[in-house]
């Protein structure tokens, strides 16, 4: 990701950010974290990840890449720190080193998550309103690419995307106004390629926070 440099402290992050945590070495999927505090020039304390029902076996001296999303800012964000200590007691928690910046930039508008979110479409057929439903497979702060089994809407017209995301254990449901850019025969069906329209800020921001938790290059 590249952006611009800030102060950690400038972010004024508050308890509850979710954090997406790469330790060094590791190959797995990065491991999700809750920020429970941090003090100026002493450390950053997180929750210890949960690896398949277990805490994470953290070390100190390990260093970690940390990703999430400013809300504050609408923005994506990086750093990299190393693990001060760890401990168990009296819940699993992390030190980390406080970051001497951390690194801003917007989710890159040709980025695309591959999903699996079960969306209602809206639209409007010989002037009665009609709904089907259909599986989104790729999305992106702009777009989304869906598949169904046959949809009777053409390229060029106008829906309504109504769907479900989740975001740090909270659930956003999104009416997104969209443009059908594209129809294709697949062996599954039918694959639209749909582009969005008039996001409102509050939905972009959610968009922005949920792309940002299904990949892995930013």
């Amino acid at each position: 990701m590249t952006g611009r440099a800030v102060g950690f402290m400038d972010l004024k992050l508050i308890p509850g950010q979710v954090f997406q945590l790469e330790f060094e070495g590791y190959t797995s999927d990065r491991d999700r974290s809750l920020l429970i505090g941090y003090r100026r020039n002493e450390s950053l304390i997180v929750t210890t990840p949960i690896i398949n029902g277990a805490p994470a076996n953290v070390k100190s001296g390990e260093e970690v890449n940390v990703r999430f999303f400013a809300n504050r800012l609408g923005c994506a964000c990086a750093f990299k720190t190393e693990v001060i200590y760890a401990s168990k007691s009296p819940y699993p928690h992390i030190h980390f080193k406080i970051p001497e910046s951390v690194i801003t930039g917007e989710v890159r508008d040709s980025v695309r998550a591959n999903v699996e979110v079960v969306t209602e479409i809206e639209y409007i057929l010989a002037g009665e309103n009609k709904t089907t439903t259909a599986k989104i497979i790729d999305l992106s702060i702009h777009g989304a690419g869906i598949i169904g089994k046959t949809f009777d809407f053409h390229a060029n017209d106008s829906v309504m995307l109504v769907f479900t995301i989740a975001i740090a254990d909270l659930e956003y449901q999104l009416k997104v106004k969209s443009i059908v850019r594209s129809i294709q025969k697949i062996e599954q069906g039918l694959s639209v390629g749909l582009q969005f329209e008039d996001v409102p800020d509050t939905e972009k921001i959610a968009l922005q926070a949920f792309v940002l938790s299904k990949i892995h290059d930013l």
